[in-house]
């Protein structure tokens, strides 16, 4: 990622922020001001399933008898969207899930040296 244009970019969201929104949208996003910040890339595709690993509620995923499986979790789409998503899909919808669940299976592991 080139450093100068994400500053650019950056820079040239907040300044927008300040005048007429080109989407004519009333509520704007915050702007970017405080890191740490994170980017993830977006392909776009619609290939989903309701369905998917089970897990307990620290995202371990578990044997059919429940029991968790000793430093092997799951977060995002391999979860099943049918737990995030209700009776709607829109593609791209299971990245917010996603970076959530990834970001708490992390913080959950025992640090390694």
């Amino acid at each position: 990622l080139n450093p100068v244009g994400l500053m650019k970019t950056v820079a040239d969201f907040n300044r927008r922020r300040n005048g007429a929104d080109p989407l004519g949208r009333v509520h704007r996003p915050m702007p970017i001001e405080k890191p740490p910040f994170y980017a993830i890339v977006q392909h776009g595709h619609s290939a989903t399933s309701a369905v998917g690993i089970e897990v307990n509620e620290n995202l371990q995923v578990v044997t059919a008898s429940g029991e968790p499986i000793e430093g092997l979790y799951a977060a995002g789409e391999v979860l099943g969207s049918g737990a995030y998503l209700g009776n709607a899909f829109v593609p791209g919808m299971m990245i917010t899930p996603s970076m959530t669940l990834g970001k708490m299976v992390g913080e959950a592991l025992p640090l390694r040296s």
